[in-house]
């Protein structure tokens, strides 16, 4: 993409090309005529001669020396259509340079200036004012400010779509750098649902059982019990990870289907001395997977929070199978909390911690909805709502 220096380098050979043009037209004519020439060629070399210098100033960028040097030739342009005027159609390049590089009020008057000494110039010439001698300068004069003006906002044109054009790759960049750290705040927040729903829990459930095992006032029978429900904890997350690492995406739909999954952790609670019951109404249906795993996890958390944290005499499971929905509740009668300022002691489903957070995203992710009833010393309801697509 050419820059906008690139552009008036064009456009300043092309400025050096008509006025060498028009030199030499000048001085060829000079020359033909009769009479002495000495003085118009001597003029016509120094005035060629300050073109060139200010050209040399253009090209470097000395855009201090650029404004005098314009006044400066026109004052020399003017001096040498009194000597001949052979040169004064240079008045064209002198009118787009100082349309170019003079201030617009300036540039104004230098271009009236100019006109008028082009008419004034051809009156002398041919011995009077004619239409072609007056129109023709003007038109020219004209046509030379009019092809500078345009030539100048195209260029204004180029440079501000450069610019945007610049700016919109900014920005596409930035967009797509944070997309790639979106990317990989999502990748992390669901490693850490992963982590925290699967192992996380398992691990959490295996201690709870042990301590209770190790108790001095568990029975040999219980002992043996809790125990076997450990290793057997143990193994389940040990496969569950295994399969993780392979790069499956957490655990699979239930073997023994939605209900079955959810009456067993419900059993497992009630074993761990919570009573709990669970429910079913409605027509089950068949489930999309993804919705599976979300209601599962989700029962999975808020029981192992109830069992750990909400101090409850008793719990309940509902599961509704409505016409295009699933709805489902887990109650408790423990502690509660205050939903909109959850304190440590009463976080058990709805704190600001991460198993909140992982239960709503996982939902969220079903296109359902999450909400959390609770007061303190009130027990805690919470509900999720997930629209099935019948197809």
């Amino acid at each position: 993409m050419a820059d906008d220096r690139s552009t008036d380098r064009y456009a300043e050979w092309a400025g050096h090309i008509l006025f060498t043009t028009l030199m030499i037209v000048g001085v060829a004519r000079t020359v033909a005529d009769d009479g002495t020439h000495a003085l118009t060629l001597v003029c016509a070399g120094l005035f060629a001669a300050w073109y060139a210098i200010g050209a040399v100033w253009s090209a470097r960028g000395r855009s201090d020396l650029v404004i005098p040097w314009v006044l400066i030739l026109t004052a020399g342009w003017i001096g040498l259509s009194v000597v001949s005027s052979d040169f004064v159609w240079i008045a064209f390049v002198v009118a787009m340079l100082c349309w170019h590089f003079l201030p617009r009020g300036v540039a104004v008057a230098v271009a009236v200036v100019i006109a008028a000494t082009a008419v004034t110039t051809v009156r002398v010439d041919t011995g009077g004012f004619t239409v072609g001698g007056v129109i023709g300068p003007l038109i020219g004069i004209a046509t030379a400010v009019a092809v500078t003006e345009a030539f100048g906002r195209i260029t204004t044109m180029v440079v501000e779509r450069d610019r945007l054009v610049d700016e919109l790759i900014a920005t596409r960049e930035q967009l797509a750098e944070r997309e790639r750290d979106a990317g990989v705040l999502a990748e992390r927040e669901r490693l850490g649902g992963e982590i925290h729903d699967g192992t996380g829990q398992s691990l959490a459930s295996i201690i709870m059982l042990l301590r209770a095992a190790t108790s001095p006032s568990t029975s040999p029978e219980q002992r043996a019990s809790q125990t076997a429900t450990a290793l057997e904890t143990a193994q389940t997350a040990l496969a569950e990870s295994r399969r993780f690492l392979r790069g499956l995406d957490g655990p699979q739909s239930p073997a023994e289907g939605l209900s079955g999954a959810l009456a067993e952790q419900v059993a497992a609670l009630s074993h761990d001395g919570v009573p709990t019951v669970f429910a079913e109404h409605g027509v089950p249906g068949l489930l999309p997977e993804p919705v599976q795993v979300a209601l599962q996890r989700t029962v999975q958390e808020a029981l192992l929070n109830v069992r750990r944290h909400a101090g409850a005499r008793s719990a309940a499971v509902t599961l509704t199978h409505l016409p295009g929905e699933v709805h489902l509740d887990i109650v408790d009668d423990g502690v509660g909390m205050d939903p909109d300022n959850p304190s440590p002691a009463g976080d058990h489903t709805a704190g600001s911690g991460f198993g909140l957070r992982a239960m709503r995203a996982r939902i969220r992710s079903c296109s359902g909805e999450l909400t959390v009833e609770s007061t303190p010393g009130d027990g805690t309801t919470i509900h999720v709502n997930v629209p099935i697509e019948r197809h």
